[in-house]
């Protein structure tokens, strides 16, 4: 089974590599850019933000030829931003990704494109290149079988009253696709959100008494199609008002399922909207 990934593709060890471009936010020539030197560490100065030049090549445990990178490409990893130097850009492509066989899969690719010539290319993860988290290892994290799949049973009903409230809000049937229940660090949750490059509006409605958040999150234009429908835009205030009373009625019908299932006290907090990028969001 392959799906469809946007990705840049670059050179490094001599080797091409595919990065998504979903959490890549930009790339630059390195011919002329100053690197800091930081107690023995390399930095790069990017948007008055101070970043950790990490050698594409060396992170993937790859022999390096000893030449000097030529380009960087400033990505989205772990909620974070990092810095990849890289020997070349080859360019963005849209292809197929389908999964690499067990005997050449890395903890560091989610897969594998392969472009016109016939060459396979892995797709990197950038937050496991970066050190942010390890796709390796024991991804239950304790939790059992029976208890991994009443988190999804409650994601289901939860998203199924969420919609339902949306639906009576509009007047419009709404539809939902099955939810996922993902069972993973804060930063792989902060990789799996959304398109950390991407300008999106998120809704964060906490939880009274440290119970945790609920995040809902508009894609690129996603907000201001839900604003439209209401009659106003995100670009004023009523816009960004409306769009965070959507987002506390979603929150409490989803928390309300939860409730009605488990008893528990979850009692939803004034929400907050933010409207930036999705990693800046996160971060």
């Amino acid at each position: 089974m392959s799906d469809p990934v946007h990705v840049l593709v670059v050179r490094a060890a001599g080797l091409p590599w595919a990065l998504p471009m979903d959490g890549v936010e930009q790339t630059f020539g390195m011919l002329g850019r100053r690197i800091h030197d930081v107690a023995g560490v390399p930095l790069l100065i990017f948007r008055g933000q101070s970043l950790e030049l990490l050698d594409l090549a060396s992170a993937l445990g790859q022999p390096c030829d000893g030449e000097p990178p030529e380009a960087a490409v400033i990505v989205w990893a772990g909620g974070r931003r990092h810095a990849f130097s890289v020997q070349e850009l080859v360019g963005q492509l849209v292809l197929e990704r389908s999964p690499l066989p067990s005997f050449v899969r890395s903890r560091f690719c989610s897969g594998a494109v392969i472009d016109a010539s016939d060459e396979i290319i892995p797709v990197l993860e950038p937050g496991v290149v970066a050190g942010a988290w390890d796709a390796a290892g024991d991804r239950s994290f304790g939790f059992t079988e029976i208890q991994q799949s009443a988190l999804l049973e409650i994601a289901n009903i939860g998203s199924g009253n969420a919609a339902t409230a949306l639906s009576q809000m509009l007047g419009k049937p709404v539809e939902v696709h099955y939810a996922e229940a993902l069972l993973a660090t804060l930063a792989e949750a902060a990789d799996r959100a959304g398109a950390s490059a991407s300008q999106s509006a998120v809704v964060d409605t906490p939880v009274a008494g440290d119970g945790g958040k609920v995040l809902l999150l508009f894609p690129e234009g996603a907000g201001d199609q839900l604003c439209e429908l209401f009659g106003t835009s995100l670009k004023d205030e009523m816009g960004r008002s409306t769009l965070s009373e959507v987002g506390n009625i979603l929150a409490s019908s989803y928390l309300n399922a939860i409730v009605e299932m488990t008893g528990l006290a979850l009692e939803p907090a004034p929400p907050e909207i933010e409207i930036d990028l999705l990693g800046l969001v996160v971060e």
